[in-house]
């Protein structure tokens, strides 16, 4: 009883609920013009922000599918300020949510206590809470600076 609860939190919050926005949310209605502007004070583009929130998610999926991971230098911001095209940030939104589709698909099978020396020994549970608090603090800070660009819709 208490594994399948665990488990539907930590599937629910790799998107966001109750008073977590939906992360996928963040990108929706979003101009890729708008994506490469800086919002001051915030030192990076809503690209580099979503480019570092994907990155790191990737990085999880591939660690637990058993693939080489390599930890990226600069905690994974990229120097790219924007998507070369519009087509460019719609394909980075269907892979952004593809990967969090399989991150939600693995909660079902995963061992939650297997644990990975890769991640200091941290258990998949622990890693997916980690994940929660990551993917919410940035899009936080994407409502931030598309609300200083004017370009936040939503209450």
């Amino acid at each position: 009883m208490m594994e399948n609860t665990l488990r539907s939190l930590l599937k629910r919050g790799i998107r966001g609920t109750s008073s977590h926005l939906d992360v996928t949310t963040v990108f929706d209605n979003l101009d890729f013009r708008f994506t490469g502007l800086y919002a001051s004070p915030i030192p990076n583009t809503i690209w580099q922000v979503a480019e570092h929130m994907y990155i790191w998610i990737k990085l999880k999926v591939d660690l637990f599918e058993g693939k080489p991971i390599v930890f990226p230098e600069g905690h994974g911001f990229g120097t790219t300020e924007a998507p070369a095209s519009q087509d460019a940030w719609e394909n980075f939104k269907v892979d952004y949510t593809s990967a969090l589709i399989r991150m939600e698909e693995m909660v079902d099978t995963m061992d939650l206590q297997k644990q990975y020396p890769e991640w200091n020994n941290l258990t998949f549970a622990e890693i997916i809470g980690v994940m929660h608090n990551h993917n919410s603090y940035h899009a936080a800070q994407i409502v931030a600076m598309r609300r200083i660009l004017g370009v936040w819709t939503r209450s």
